[in-house]
């Protein structure tokens, strides 16, 4: 095993609340600095960046031009190419840790300079889409290591070519994750659910990956007044989300259905809130609030659409044979009568075994694969 000091400087898009970017966050928070020294280059001026440790060193290679900026991109100087490069001089890595797949910027100036990369998959083959094959191809073949966060994302990962894969599931800080009955009863006054009715939760960006435009058809699907659909997570705007929130608006169905947006300080609230956990993501790597959910004792129900596939065990609700909107109610109705018998406990035992301690231990071993 390689035990010598490693320099590594890790690479992220936005620095805000993405489930990839926490895990970061709890990495860099554990990380030994007896072992490694660090920095962090990050796309964005993301709200993130001030809760990494202090003693860390920030850069941010630009992505959105000033004006200055464009001028120089229109004369044939790329400002986010300019700023890797002077960083590839004066921050001498062993490698590179690139923590998505979505800034292939850093494998083209890591190739210039042979810097070494590590490639954290937290994507799945629909995103691939957003890349272009050069880039795709190049993130592939270049990476020393291509992490994985969960089985299947790995197996994609190797039907793409890539040869040295290795898996690290996803996971969280426990000792976030606040279970707050009072406050959680008060939301559900608000909203104006009954105590006695059962509450499903979907948390995520109201994206069409994350099912968000199958909230309406779920609702006229169950059609039972005793069910409420909310939906926790920050707004797209575009114009799939928009024609879904004059759905939802106009929902004539007995299920109600209540959009949240985005939140912070009561996001574990609004968690706990619920009956039960409903993932309608049409595909997710290891989605880390299904992780909270669990560890909240919440069932799930959820389609085949990656990591919870692995995660969900017996006693944990169900995951549905296919993509089907009739088969995720039959699920939601199997739970709710009690015909699919849950266990909180067991829910709370699974999911506290993915937590800082074990994840970041997993790390370590795959770094210290990588000379």
């Amino acid at each position: 095993m390689n035990q010598s000091k490693k320099r590594i400087l890790f690479f992220t898009p936005y620095a805000t609340r993405t489930g990839s970017e926490m895990m970061l966050l709890y990495i860099l928070k554990k990380i030994d600095r007896s072992r490694f020294d660090v920095g962090i280059v990050s796309f964005a001026n993301g709200e993130l960046l001030a809760e990494f440790p202090q003693d860390i060193p920030v850069h941010i290679a630009p992505r959105k031009f000033n004006t200055i900026e464009k001028i120089s991109f229109h004369l044939g100087i790329n400002p986010t190419l300019r700023a890797l490069r002077k960083l590839a001089k004066s921050f001498q890595a062993d490698f590179w840790y690139v923590n998505t797949t979505m800034i292939p910027e850093t494998i083209v100036v890591a190739k210039e300079f042979g810097i070494k990369v590590i490639t954290h998959f937290h994507e799945m083959p629909l995103t691939y889409a957003y890349l272009s094959a050069p880039d795709f191809k190049s993130i592939v073949d270049y990476s020393e290591l291509l992490i994985g966060c969960s089985q299947t994302t790995c197996d994609s990962l190797k039907d793409a070519g890539g040869k040295n894969v290795g898996l690290l599931y996803s996971f969280i800080d426990p000792s976030l994750v606040k279970k707050d009955d009072n406050r959680s009863a008060e939301l559900r006054k608000k909203l104006g659910i009954p105590a006695d009715a059962f509450v499903w939760i979907l948390s995520g960006m109201t994206s069409e990956r994350k099912g968000f435009d199958l909230l309406p058809d779920i609702a006229a699907e169950v059609n039972d007044p005793r069910v409420h659909l909310v939906w926790v997570g920050a707004t797209i705007d575009d114009g799939l989300v928009y024609y879904t929130e004059q759905r939802c608006a106009n929902n004539t169905s007995a299920t109600k259905i209540h959009l949240t947006g985005k939140q912070k300080e009561d996001y574990y609230a609004y968690l706990n809130m619920g009956n039960g956990f409903l993932l309608t993501s049409r595909q997710d790597p290891f989605p880390l609030v299904m992780i909270e959910a669990a560890l909240l004792g919440k069932p799930i129900v959820a389609f085949p659409s990656g990591g919870v596939s692995e995660f969900v065990k017996d006693g944990m609700g169900v995951v549905t044979d296919d993509l089907s909107v009739r088969q995720m109610v039959a699920a939601m109705r199997s739970v709710m009568n009690g015909e699919t018998k849950t266990d909180s406990a067991r829910s709370i035992e699974v999911a506290s075994r993915f937590n800082v301690e074990n994840g970041y231990n997993e790390w370590i071993e795959l770094i210290d694969k990588t000379r």
